[in-house]
């Protein structure tokens, strides 16, 4: 979310009016403040991971830069990151440095059938009218969406940004997440997907890095080839012309994750502390001009 002072939050989430035809609360409350709130000198875009990852407010002091948001969405991939970069964060904000986060595992479904999409385009050209059952079908909109619309609106605008509750847990009590298997390396179309987010922040002189979801390697979750995966990506860089930061298993343990994908408290604190050294270290190691403050660059 935009790194704004505690008490402007609560006075805006007073009056925001957070509409309920996407496919999840989470994606109508960045939409309307990305609308209300027009500024912001970092961006992240990612899925729920990247959501779950990263507290703007504490990034932002931690760096020195000006303002930060969030703008991670559950279920996406770069197909509909791509989508949502073009649609709705660019029509609404000038960031100076968009973070792409990709995913260290893909389903392989292709934009075709990618699941979020279809609600995100439909939710954007249908203003007036809301498409729960859609989402409902689809398998995008679950019964714990509807219950906590209300409160997990308050919690976006006046905490980290999590689903109250939910990231407060550890993944010792939590449910095994259940990740789909799916290629063992990035697939082209994919990549390509990021390639074309890169170009069209470079034609706006907005400034990109990838970077690898933070994760770590569960032990009952052998399916997934991570390293493999990983190491696809890393070699998109040269391609991508930009750098690629990979932050899946940098020393995150159990204690800090909800789920096998998704940070607690504690993960999110830890998280948003590294990201805050590495991309500082890389925009100073870029402008080739060591120890010049972050907020000149960023």
């Amino acid at each position: 979310m935009l790194a704004m002072a505690e008490g402007g939050l609560r006075a805006l989430a007073d009056r925001l009016p957070v509409r309920t035809d996407w496919p999840t609360i989470e994606t109508g409350v960045k939409y309307e403040l990305l609308r209300q709130l027009p500024e912001a000198d970092v961006v992240f875009l990612g899925s729920s991971i990247t959501e779950a990852a990263v507290d703007p407010s504490e990034f932002a002091h931690a760096s020195g830069v000006g303002s930060a948001f969030n703008s991670g969405i559950p279920f996406s991939s770069p197909f509909s990151n791509e989508w949502w970069l073009n649609e709705v964060v660019l029509e609404n904000v000038d960031p100076k440095l968009v973070v792409i986060g990709v995913p260290a595992w893909s389903g392989g479904q292709g934009a075709e059938r990618d699941p979020l999409l279809p609600g995100l385009r439909l939710a954007l050209d249908s203003p007036d009218d809301p498409p729960w059952e859609l989402f409902r079908q689809a398998g995008l909109l679950s019964q714990w969406d509807r219950r906590m619309a209300d409160e997990t609106a308050r919690a976006y605008l006046t905490g980290l940004g999590h689903q109250t509750g939910y990231y407060e847990r550890s993944i010792d009590d939590a449910t095994p997440l259940d990740l789909p298997t799916g290629p063992s390396e990035m697939p082209e179309d994919e990549a390509d997907a990021v390639a074309r987010m890169i170009d069209t922040l470079n034609e706006r002189g907005i400034d990109a890095i990838v970077m690898i979801e933070p994760g770590r390697y569960p032990g009952d979750n052998g399916a997934i080839d991570y390293e493999r995966y990983i190491g696809s990506v890393l070699r998109h860089e040269a391609d991508w012309g930009v750098p690629v930061v990979n932050s899946f298993n940098q020393g995150w343990d159990s204690s800090m994750f909800a789920d096998l994908a998704h940070f607690n408290r504690l993960g999110t604190e830890s998280f948003t502390a590294y990201a805050a050294r590495t991309i500082t270290g890389l925009r100073t190691a870029q402008e080739g001009k060591p120890g010049q403050d972050a907020a000149d660059i960023a």
